[in-house]
């Protein structure tokens, strides 16, 4: 009796684990090397318009507009968020207010959500909340680890493997490799683009890490989406 209730459970087990897609990214770009303090600084100001900036400043403004790590968070490029909606995002935990869930998707490389419990953070999560009337996801695109200097990025953890769960059931496991780059990956098409709809959930929850070279927090610093646009 034992043994069936063993083989039983292992066959739910494998079963379940089974429909959980395993995704590795399909595209990765590197952050230019540049000051990405001024970058940000320049694109968020209005204090200075572009005819008058010294030339190396305008050179900087030049890269974010024609690189796409730059000129998705700097840039005015249609994307999907022409469309999409983010109702609300928390974590699970984070290291203080100034590494709250929220600073994964404030579209800049240089705040980022750190996971705020003992260790890596093995188990914590992001949990993005979106309307029925958003267009649908069919991308998402990280910047794993805290991506605003080289030193901060070996500094803390980041993560080896995110498992996505849709609408609180598990979905994908999303492998990511050890690189200050943006990683894409394509996960099918997810919500129900229909205003009459409830709201609907995805939730990013981490099951292992790299280590940090100095401090044991695991970070990310932009998790977001793209997919179908309305224009």
């Amino acid at each position: 009796m034992k043994k069936l209730v063993f083989l039983l459970s292992f066959f739910f087990f494998t079963s379940s684990f089974a429909q959980v897609k395993v995704l590795k990214p399909t595209e990765i770009i590197p952050i230019p090397e540049i000051d990405l303090f001024k970058c940000e600084q320049l694109f968020l100001t209005d204090d200075v318009r572009y005819e008058d900036m010294s030339p190396e400043d305008k050179a900087l403004v030049d890269l974010g507009e024609r690189d796409r790590v730059l000129e998705h968070f700097y840039g005015a490029a249609c994307s999907w968020y022409c469309g999409g909606i983010i109702s609300e995002v928390t974590s699970s935990s984070a290291l203080s207010a100034k590494y709250a869930g929220e600073n994964a998707h404030d579209f800049s490389i240089l705040n980022a959500w750190a996971e705020g419990v003992p260790g890596g953070g093995v188990g914590e999560y992001l949990l993005y909340t979106l309307p029925g009337e958003s267009a649908p996801v069919t991308i998402v695109e990280i910047l794993n680890g805290y991506t605003k200097t080289k030193k901060a990025w070996k500094n803390n953890g980041r993560v080896k493997r995110l498992k996505m769960y849709y609408n609180g059931k598990p979905y994908a496991i999303l492998e990511l490799k050890d690189t200050r780059s943006l990683q894409s990956f394509n996960v099918g098409q997810l919500g129900p683009f229909d205003a009459a709809a409830p709201d609907w959930t995805l939730k990013f929850e981490i099951l292992d890490v790299y280590p940090g070279d100095k401090y044991d927090d695991t970070v990310i610093t932009e998790l977001y989406f793209g997919g179908v646009s309305p224009h």
